[in-house]
């Protein structure tokens, strides 16, 4: 093992048991199905306090969950309100769980590609993307898809990070140590994550196992991180797709919720250095009613109140 592998690997023993890039929910929600259920919804309940801040519209409205895997979020966003709700992902076997799992005729599931989404012109009044935009590789094409299936005045609600975020290579179990990623080489990080894997101290989550329940053995065998899995974008390259794209959009940061960051607040203003410092990303992107359409919507809403 090399110099720099020993010093990371003697980093992530360390830092293992209390693993900062893990919430203690995050950890037991990765013991068993049940519980990640759970933790899941957890997340439909934070998507939902973002939309109400945000002021993204979702009960009432058609709304498509833009990467929705198994569509757990999706059947939760059902429940929060949504008219209906559509989810696309572009794994095929993760819609083919979603289908059979969520059997709702408000709830719809379908695959689709990485710059493609299979639904009609202003098809729907809001778009939620959760904890998916890192992955996007192409996501200039995928915002003009968005633009195209969203209707005039409808809004996209995106959560996020940037790739100087502190856990941003979503090695969490394996790798607890912050900004390893950016100290260390990609390389040298894998392969410490796999000899922290195969240590005799890791505990297996249920993503390590097999049907069998047999620990997998072909985990991080890579040596470098795919940008089709991550596309390890910075905010200030997240901020110029939003600003070339046709949507009006605004960036929202989030600070990092432990009382012990606390200090870090001011950096998130700071150019570059809130790379490092900033917990989250909310997007929103609005597209605009044209003026034309505007005008005739206003004309029939007065005649309507005038009858």
């Amino acid at each position: 093992m090399k110099i720099s592998e020993s010093i990371l690997y003697f980093l992530a023993k360390q830092l293992y048991t209390r693993n900062p890039g893990q919430s203690e929910e995050m950890t037991e929600a990765l013991s068993d199905s049940e519980a990640y259920a759970e933790y899941r919804q957890q997340c439909v309940d934070k998507v939902m306090r973002a939309a109400r801040q945000y002021d993204v519209p979702v009960t009432g409205r058609r709304v498509l969950d833009l990467g929705c895997y198994d569509g757990a979020l999706s059947a939760g966003y059902l429940k929060a309100g949504a008219e209906s709700v559509v989810g696309v992902d572009i794994d095929v076997d993760a819609i083919r769980v979603a289908q059979e799992r969520h059997t709702s005729d408000r709830l719809t599931f379908h695959p689709s590609e990485a710059t493609q989404i299979p639904l009609p012109e202003d098809s729907v009044d809001t778009i939620l993307c959760y904890d998916v935009f890192e992955h996007v590789a192409r996501p200039h094409e995928m915002l003009e898809e968005a633009y195209r299936v969203l209707r005039p005045g409808g809004k996209m609600l995106i959560g996020t990070w940037g790739w100087y975020h502190p856990f941003a290579p979503h090695l969490w179990s394996t790798m607890p140590v912050p900004w390893a990623h950016v100290v260390f080489s990609e390389k040298t990080m894998l392969r410490v994550c796999r000899s922290v894997y195969h240590s005799d101290w890791y505990v297996p989550n249920m993503h390590d196992l097999d049907e069998d329940g047999n620990r997998k053995s072909d985990k991080y065998t890579e040596e470098a991180i795919d940008p089709d899995y991550l596309n390890k974008l910075l905010i200030s390259d997240f901020e110029n797709v939003f600003r070339q794209s046709a949507f009006d959009a605004r960036v929202h940061q989030q600070r990092f919720s432990s009382k012990y960051a606390a200090w870090t607040a001011p950096l998130l203003k700071v150019p570059f250095v809130r790379e490092f410092f900033t917990a989250y990303l909310w997007i929103v992107l609005e597209k605009k009613t044209d003026l034309a359409s505007q005008n005739a919507q206003d004309r029939t809403s007065e005649l309507a109140a005038s009858v």
